[in-house]
């Protein structure tokens, strides 16, 4: 029997952080060497421009950064 809840139906925004479980984060995103250089995520065998781009999350209290593809 799988324990484990149901990710699917949880967003990010209510997911507690991995680290600490606290629910206190400053959202943000990713960039590069530019401020407006974006980071992408592109799976192993990709085309270029098939990437998604990359937004972050830090949590307050433990200073963990999760990366999230943007919906």
């Amino acid at each position: 029997m799988n324990n484990q809840p149901d990710r699917k139906s949880y967003t990010p925004q209510e997911t507690l952080c991995p680290i600490c479980g606290s629910q206190n984060f400053v959202w943000g995103r990713t960039v590069g060497e530019s401020v407006s250089q974006w980071v992408y995520f592109r799976a192993d065998g990709a085309g270029w421009g098939e990437g998604e781009k990359l937004r972050a999350r830090k949590c307050i209290d433990c200073k963990n950064v999760q990366l999230f593809t943007y919906d």
